[in-house]
C-alpha cells in the first residue's frame, strides 16, 4: 500500500492520485472537480449528459479512502440503478486497475473498506429512497457524494447539513439540472456563495460524442429543455406556455420502482404510425411504471396487432393472470388513420378463440376529437390533463401523495411531454396544440408520448352480462 509519505502528498493531490494509482486520464474539468474537494468542504457540479461524471465520483471516493485515515464515505443516488448499476459499478472498475490497492480494498454489493477495518473505514451505498439514507454516520474525515442530486429530495439533505458542520465533512454533488428548486437548485442559485459549483456544457465536453450532440439539437432545437438540460447542463426555462413541465417529468423518471408480484394495473397502449418517418410505438404501465415494447417505423398493422398480442401474451405469463379471477388487459389503440386495422384484428384475435384470448379488452381512441368537458377542449388536452395530474406530487388538497406514475428515460418522450404547448380557447377552455401544429414549428410528431398518453388513459370498463362470472 501507499507510503505514509505518499499518502500525505496524495491527499492533498487527488489528481496526480488519479493519474498515477489509478492510471486514469482526468479531462481539464474532472481535475478541476477533484482539485475543488481538496480546496473547498462544499462541490455541486451541474452537467449535461456523459460528461464522465460516475468516474469523478468514483475516483473521489478511492482517493479519500486511500488518503485519510479511518473515512466514511456515504454515497447516495435516486434510484438503485443510479446508485449500484452506474456508480458502484464504476468505483469496483477503477480499484481494479491497481493490483495492491484492489486486494486492500474490499467491494462487495453495498460497500467498499480497507481489508481489516469493515466497520470503521468505508464507503458505503445508500439509495435515497428514505430518509434516513445518510444518517447516523460519524468519524473525523468524511465525504458525502450525491449523484444525480437534483433527484434527491429536501429530507434527505437534512443529516448532510449537520454533519458538515465538522470541518473534516465534505461534500460532492454532481447531477443534471432537471429541478427549478431543492437544495441542488439552490447550490447554483441563492446559496451558490457557500459551494465551489461547476457547470459543465456537453458541447465543450471532449467525453461527449458531437453526433449526441446533433442529434439532440436536430430533434428537439438549441432552445430547448431537452437541449438545456441534457447538453447544456443548464436549468430549464419557466415557459408560461408548456402544458406540462420538464421538472415534473425528469422527477417522475429519476423516481425508484418497487415491483410488486403481482400488479393492481396492467394496460397497454400503442400509437399507430400515419405516415413518412411517424413511429408505431408499444407501450404497458405495471401499477406506476410505464416502459415501451416496440418501436418501429411503419404501417404494418397485421404486424402491429402482432406485436401487442405477444406483450399481452407475456404479460398474462410473467403474472400468471387467471381468467377467473383477473380483469382483462385494457388495450388502448390510437385510431385514427390505419390505427383503424390494428383495432379490428386484435377484435378480430378474440372473436376467432376468445377463450385463449380473454385477457384481450380493445378500447379505440381518437386524439384531438371535440369533447364535452367543462375544462378541456379535446380528447388529447384531457388524455394530457391525466398525465399531469399523475405526475403531480401533491394531492388536491396540497398534501404530498404516493408516487402515481414513473416514465421511462427516453429523450424523444422527454422532450415531447415537455414540449407541447397550449392555449386557451374563446370558450375559455384548455387546448394543446396538435400533432400539424407541433410538425409545422420543427418539432417531431410526439409518437412516444401518445403512446404513454394512451397506457396512462384510465377505462370504463363494459358491464358483464347477466350470469357472468
Amino acid at each position: 500500500m501507499l507510503s505514509n509519505e505518499a499518502i500525505l502528498y496524495y491527499a492533498n493531490h487527488p489528481v496526480e492520485f488519479v493519474q498515477d494509482i489509478l492510471k486514469a486520464d482526468p479531462d481539464p474539468e474532472q481535475k478541476k472537480i477533484l482539485r475543488s474537494l481538496v480546496e473547498n468542504q462544499m462541490t455541486s457540479v451541474r452537467s449535461g449528459h456523459g460528461i464522465g461524471k460516475s468516474a469523478v465520483e468514483a475516483w473521489s471516493v478511492i482517493w479519500f479512502m486511500c488518503t485519510h485515515p479511518y473515512p466514511k464515505i456515504p454515497c447516495t443516488a435516486p434510484t438503485q440503478h443510479q446508485l449500484f448499476d452506474i456508480l458502484w459499478a464504476e468505483i469496483s472498475k477503477w480499484k481494479r486497475n491497481n493490483k495492491t490497492l484492489d486486494s486492500e480494498l474490499i467491494w462487495t454489493k453495498e460497500k467498499l473498506y480497507m481489508k481489516g477495518h469493515a466497520e470503521e473505514w468505508f464507503a458505503v451505498a445508500r439509495t435515497a429512497s428514505t430518509p434516513d439514507a445518510l444518517q447516523g454516520f460519524h468519524a473525523e474525515h468524511m465525504l458525502y457524494i450525491i449523484d444525480e442530486a437534483s433527484g434527491v429530495e429536501d429530507k434527505i439533505f437534512e443529516p448532510v447539513l449537520g454533519a458538515l458542520s465538522t470541518p473534516g465533512a465534505k461534500l460532492l454533488m454532481c447531477g443534471n439540472p432537471t429541478q427549478l428548486s431543492g437544495f441542488f437548485y439552490d447550490s447554483h442559485n441563492k446559496n451558490r456563495e457557500q459551494y465551489s459549483t461547476f457547470h459543465i456544457d456537453g458541447r465543450n465536453s471532449t467525453r461527449v460524442s458531437q453526433e449526441f450532440v446533433q442529434t439532440i439539437i436536430n430533434m428537439y432545437g438549441e432552445d430547448s429543455d431537452v437541449f438545456r438540460v441534457r447538453v447544456a447542463g443548464d436549468f430549464p426555462l419557466a415557459e408560461d406556455d408548456i402544458y406540462i413541465p420538464l421538472p415534473l417529468v425528469e422527477k417522475s423518471i429519476a423516481t425508484e420502482y418497487f415491483p410488486r408480484r403481482h400488479p393492481q394495473i396492467i394496460h397497454i397502449g400503442c400509437d399507430v404510425a400515419r405516415f413518412g418517418t411517424d413511429k408505431t410505438v408499444i407501450g404497458y404501465r405495471t401499477d406506476e411504471k410505464v416502459q415501451f415494447f416496440k418501436k418501429r417505423v411503419g404501417q404494418d398493422t397485421m404486424k402491429t396487432a402482432d406485436d401487442i398480442v405477444s406483450l399481452g401474451m407475456l404479460l398474462v405469463y410473467q403474472y400468471g393472470l387467471k381468467p377467473d379471477i383477473d380483469e382483462p388487459i385494457p388495450i388502448k389503440i390510437d385510431d385514427g388513420g390505419v390505427g383503424g386495422g390494428v383495432v379490428d384484428r386484435l377484435r378480430q384475435i378474440k372473436r376467432n378463440n376468445p377463450e385463449r384470448f380473454w385477457w384481450m379488452e380493445v378500447y379505440p381512441v381518437k386524439f384531438g376529437q371535440k369533447i364535452r368537458h367543462k375544462f378541456f377542449d379535446d380528447s388529447t388536452t384531457y388524455m394530457m390533463s391525466v398525465l399531469k395530474k399523475l405526475l403531480q406530487p401533491f394531492d388536491d388538497n396540497g398534501l404530498p401523495k404516493d408516487v402515481e406514475i414513473i416514465l421511462p428515460d427516453d429523450d424523444a418522450l422527454v422532450a415531447q411531454i415537455s414540449g407541447r404547448k397550449y392555449e386557451m380557447t374563446e370558450n375559455s377552455k384548455i387546448r394543446v396544440e396538435s400533432k400539424k401544429v407541433m410538425k409545422a414549428r420543427g418539432v417531431q410528431s410526439p409518437d412516444e408520448a401518445d403512446c404513454i398518453l394512451l397506457v396512462c388513459l384510465p377505462v370504463k370498463r363494459p358491464k358483464k352480462k347477466k350470469g357472468a362470472t
